[in-house]
């Protein structure tokens, strides 16, 4: 029966660490923007090869959560926000581990938009918070390809320039004993006409 209880209890635990990402604050519901592959049909985009997603809202609470899964340290994140009325400033906070402290902040301008370039690992939350309501605005949010980096071998230098020397070795030492058996083959002929030239003398 105890185990039982215990087991209920992580249970119960697991799903609202998944519900929540940042904390248990059971008031706030952050909406996921789930990241779909993106692949650029145009080659002057903005945006390169990797997972992005728009959303398109009209907020009437004071404040909207959401939150991005799947980040990398290595790839690029880029969130931007988008004001449909350009006079209503919409305030922007981007969160990691709580929704007390935002690492980064900003407003919209005067053209109704706000954008944000960073690294982070795994999720972020998003705070938005409008100066009236109803606000409408979009959110994208844009997460590059890790680049791709071939590791040099901690052993020896390039394996194609090790063959190449190795290959010119064995040509060098090749050339050095054909010059050798020339040299004594010279050598051998000049005695034996040196000798002749005695006997006739």
């Amino acid at each position: 029966m105890r185990k039982n209880c215990f087991l209920l209890l992580f249970l119960f635990i697991a799903a609202s660490v998944t519900a929540q990402p940042f904390n248990l604050d059971t008031s706030i519901n952050p909406v996921e923007i789930k990241l779909r592959p993106f692949k650029p049909t145009h080659k002057d985009s903005a945006l390169q090869k990797g997972r992005m997603n728009i959303i398109r809202v009209t907020q009437v609470k004071d404040t909207l959560y959401y939150f991005v899964q799947g980040a990398s340290i290595y790839s690029p994140v880029f969130v931007g926000v988008t004001s449909l009325d350009p006079a209503n400033k919409i305030k922007v906070q981007l969160h990691k581990m709580n929704w007390q402290n935002a690492s980064r902040s900003g407003t919209t301008d005067d053209k109704g938009q706000w954008s944000e370039k960073f690294k982070t690992e795994n999720d972020f939350g998003i705070m938005v918070i409008p100066g009236s309501k109803p606000a409408k605005y979009s959110i994208l949010v844009w997460v590059g390809d890790e680049p791709k980096m071939e590791l040099p071998s901690v052993f020896s230098g390039d394996a194609k320039e090790d063959k190449a020397a190795d290959k010119g070795g064995k040509g060098g030492s090749g050339n050095t004993l054909l010059y050798v058996i020339i040299g004594v083959l010279a050598v051998a002929v000049g005695f034996l006409f040196f000798k002749m030239k005695n006997k006739k003398a």
